[in-house]
């Protein structure tokens, strides 16, 4: 498993020519792309470009380069199969050029050297990047881009998933938007993981965009006031997405400790892929819905959970919350609470569709604790109390050194895990 680590950089005059010279040779490759296609009606592929603009190019490892456009064609690949399914609004090809740009380095020009430095090769003739290194693990891919602030490194290393389950109970687990998951363990036990924080830091989120861009389109493009606000705004956004990213990082680790002190050994998550498609509520919701972070809570659930030995997988979570669970009715709620008109069944909505969620992938299994009696009258499902509590702060560490050449974070640099493919955009604003 590959996971990656962030850490906070400053902004130096060496990052500043890298991340121009990337940006330099993305504006080429995307130029001369689109020249090919309206002139000559002829799609230059990824091996060409690499060959005619990436070979020999000055200021970067050749890797890095070659790094650059891949990213320009891996744009181009989404944008095509977008296109394809039939969605033009909004839709626009990767055409633009960039000042600023992300950069790349792959395992052969990465070395971590003896004293804790971390070396990034530039190519011959070009000053390395140092970087003083908090872990004596040796990445195998490094990113270092632009967060709105500073410049943010971003690692993927690898580590061995050698820890094994405490039990061999089996959890289904329903996404959601109020209660970001809610939890049903096979021996009647539920959790629920609150997600007010989150919702109000959306909130924020959206309150924030909307003020500073009304002031922003007030000011001439490009003057002073106009750099100062669009700095304000990348600043203040990335503040606010930060505070997001570390509540869920907490969140779902205090959700698979809990399930591993459960000794649950298998996980069942609701496949949510495509809802925002499926479903439609208006604009109101619809801006809920497209800002609901499932996929990421999702990742940092899946990850954490394979690291402390539990196995996860998916099942479909369609008419899950309609479906009672006992007789296998299907009646759609009013309201939080579902009430079966067949068996008197009663329960939260949520709890039922996490429950048939695992009962969808684990048919056979009756879970003991929460089943309906003859006799005994309508029985309820009793939630847990949620888990929302403090938790411990993430690890912090401060490079140490004094080479002016290493690239030593003004403030404490922040560590911390997070899975794959969720790095953020590394572009530059302007100013």
């Amino acid at each position: 498993m590959y996971l990656t680590r962030k850490l906070k950089l400053g902004r130096t005059d060496q990052l500043d020519r890298l991340a121009r010279r990337a940006g330099d040779l993305w504006s080429t490759v995307a130029k001369w792309h689109w020249r090919f296609v309206d002139r000559q009606g002829y799609w230059l592929s990824k091996g060409q470009a690499q060959k005619m603009y990436c070979k020999g190019f000055d200021g970067l490892h050749s890797q890095s380069a070659q790094a650059v456009a891949d990213s320009f064609y891996d744009s181009l690949k989404a944008w095509r199969k977008k296109r394809k399914s039939g969605n033009y609004e909004g839709l626009r090809p990767p055409y633009k050029q960039k000042r600023y740009f992300k950069v790349q380095w792959k395992s052969s020009a990465i070395r971590l050297r003896d004293d804790g430095v971390l070396r990034l090769s530039n190519g011959r003739g070009s000053d390395p990047v140092l970087i003083d290194w908090p872990s004596d693990d040796e990445p195998k891919r490094v990113e270092i881009g632009w967060d709105g602030d500073q410049y943010e490194l971003r690692c993927q290393y690898k580590v061995e998933e050698d820890e094994e389950p405490k039990g061999t109970k089996k959890a289904g687990v329903d996404l959601g938007e109020r209660h970001l998951a809610t939890v049903y363990v096979e021996n009647g036990e539920n959790i629920s993981v609150h997600g007010g924080r989150l919702r109000s830091l959306r909130r924020q989120h959206n309150r924030t965009l909307s003020n500073l861009r009304s002031k922003i389109d007030l000011k001439e493009k490009g003057s002073r006031r106009w750099k100062r606000l669009v700095c304000a705004q990348d600043r203040q956004l990335a503040k606010i997405r930060n505070q997001i990213e570390d509540f869920l990082h907490k969140v779902t680790t205090r959700l698979v400790n809990t399930l591993h002190e459960r000794r649950v050994g298998s996980v069942v998550v609701g496949d949510l892929t495509g809802i925002r498609e499926r479903i439609g509520y208006g604009d109101r919701m619809n801006q809920r819905l497209h800002q609901w972070a499932y996929s990421k809570f999702e990742h940092m659930l899946t990850y954490k959970a394979q690291l402390r030995g539990m196995t996860v997988e998916r099942a479909s979570e369609a008419y899950t919350s309609q479906m009672c669970p006992s007789c296998e009715h299907r009646h759609k709620p009013n309201g939080r609470d579902f009430n079966c008109p067949q068996c008197s069944f009663e329960a939260h909505r949520d709890v039922v569709g996490a429950r048939n969620i695992l009962n969808e992938r684990y048919p056979g299994d009756e879970p003991t604790g929460s089943t309906q009696v003859a006799g005994e009258g309508p029985k309820r499902s009793v939630m847990a109390s949620p888990t929302g509590v403090r938790y411990r702060p993430h690890m912090r560490t401060e490079p140490t050194g004094s080479e002016s050449q290493r690239c030593n974070p003004s403030t404490v640099g922040k560590t911390s895990i997070e899975p794959k493919g969720s790095c953020g955009q590394a572009g530059r604003p302007v100013g």
